[in-house]
């Protein structure tokens, strides 16, 4: 949580820093090892998150550019991370999250590549985050299989308290474990991933 904290300090330093100016530059944020953030990367991340949540308010501004800069540091570690380990992804699996994060947020592959086009972001922007998504979950997921062990027996006991049929309590229990499998994933990521941040030099500039 220390850890946690202090890369939020950091991160609202440098929005502090950069709030002054209106023009848009290529300065660099944020340096993790030989990687860097920024400016520019920082805008096309807010402008993306914007478009992604159908958000056309100014209100929260400082809030988004916060969050977009913490997001971005944690995408560029897990990129250092999961090439550290040479796990690869197929094509079919690109594919099938790229239309599956595009059916959960209703937008269509058209609407996508003319988002792009307007804003003269490259067309594998999200491409390159859903990789990115699908190689830490499996460098995740073969770390910690050993201790996501679904409880079983709490997921009967609340079974039990729904008075349906049996298919209903089929769909339900097969819910409470996907449920579970998520929140026990979320826990190791986050976890992993603040433990992986400590090797890593990252710095304001």
């Amino acid at each position: 949580m220390k850890i946690k904290n202090y890369f939020l300090l950091i991160i609202l330093f440098i929005l502090s820093n950069n709030a002054g100016s209106n023009e848009l530059t290529n300065n660099v944020l944020v340096s993790i090892d030989n990687t860097i953030v920024t400016e520019l990367d920082l805008n096309k991340e807010v402008i993306f998150s914007k478009f992604i949540t159908k958000s056309s308010s100014n209100s929260n501004t400082s809030l988004l550019r916060n969050e977009s800069l913490y997001g971005l540091i944690n995408r560029k570690i897990k990129i250092i991370e999961t090439n550290n380990y040479n796990i690869d992804v197929t094509t079919k699996e690109i594919e099938l999250s790229l239309y599956n994060y595009l059916s959960n947020q209703k937008i269509t592959i058209e609407e996508l590549n003319k988002f792009f086009k307007e804003n003269e972001i490259e067309g594998d922007y999200l491409k390159n985050i859903i990789i990115t998504d699908i190689k830490w979950s499996k460098l995740i997921t073969g770390l910690y299989s050993n201790r996501m062990n679904i409880n079983l027996t709490e997921i009967n006991k609340e079974l039990l308290k729904e008075s349906q049929n049996s298919s209903d309590n089929e769909k339900l229990k097969t819910e409470l474990i996907i449920s579970e499998k998520n929140i026990l994933f979320n826990k190791f990521s986050s976890s992993h991933l603040e433990k992986v941040k400590k090797k890593y030099l990252i710095k304001l500039l």
